[in-house]
């Protein structure tokens, strides 16, 4: 997770050196952009994110640069938490059933569903047991607050395998700390672990989400539309369907643009 706190002005590693998005080097005279949660990014990604924050929704403003000072030895001092060493991510199994199921009945609360943990746990330990799906959860401190699930599928057009990142979900409480991002990241991952040809997900065309997919190369489509039919609707309800059609495009897809395990 990013570090959530600045330290005094003038101590020494008390910045960050490098672009919380691409991982560009901020040393020397490059700008960098912070908000006010200390998430750091270089010029090129604060840009791309139009001046706000992908974590927290806030502002986000010019880093003040700091005149060269004697250097002070941190080794020995307590550091701010970072990304790489708070949070955990691994693969779901039925032994993490409790904790998946929670997260899974509160991802589909958000999309108003009613509560219903019995029917949560069912579906998943079906997935789990059967292999119909891969599920990744996120730890904080042995807490379980995020959780990403992904769905196999096939390309024809592509001629490989795709995944579908159908559930991604953060606790409102770890919201803001990069949980979503390192979730994604291993969704990726995966992607080229299994060699499979890319991964799509569909999306709310308001979650502020977006700007986090399209940082780490996710693509919006723009060629397709999509149509869904469900079977409690009733017969010839054309209109209703052309007008759902006639939103704005949800689909996003990225490939697996990878070699040996890690982002191109």
């Amino acid at each position: 997770m990013f570090a959530r706190e600045m330290a005094a002005p003038g101590t020494e590693g008390s910045y960050r050196s490098s672009c919380g998005s691409c991982g560009r080097s901020l040393d020397g005279i490059d700008a960098a952009f912070v908000c006010s949660y200390a998430c750091t990014f270089c010029a090129a990604c604060t840009r791309s994110y139009d001046w706000r924050c992908p974590n927290c929704g806030g502002e986000l403003a010019r880093r003040p640069r700091r005149s060269p000072g004697p250097h002070v030895d941190m080794t020995s001092a307590p550091r701010p938490s970072t990304r790489s060493g708070a949070i955990a991510i691994r693969r779901a199994s039925l032994d993490d059933l409790e904790d998946a199921a929670q997260l899974f009945d509160l991802y589909r609360q958000f999309y108003g569903q009613r509560p219903d943990r019995r029917r949560a746990r069912r579906f998943l330990r079906e997935r789990l047991v059967t292999g119909e799906s891969i599920i990744f959860l996120a730890h904080d401190r042995g807490r379980a607050v995020g959780l990403a699930q992904l769905y196999p599928s096939l390309s024809s057009i592509r001629l490989g395998r795709e995944w579908i990142l159908n559930d991604l979900f953060v606790k409102p409480e770890a919201r803001g700390r990069g949980v979503g991002s390192d979730l994604l990241a291993r969704c990726e991952r995966w992607t080229v672990e299994t060699g499979a040809v890319g991964a799509w997900l569909d999306t709310a065309v308001d979650n502020p989400a977006q700007r986090l997919y399209a940082a780490r190369g996710w693509k919006l489509d723009r060629e397709f539309l999509r149509f869904d039919w469900d079977r409690s609707r009733p017969p010839h309800g054309g209109g209703r369907s052309l007008r759902r059609a006639r939103r704005p495009v949800r689909r996003r897809r990225t490939a697996a643009r990878t070699t040996g395990g890690a982002r191109a």
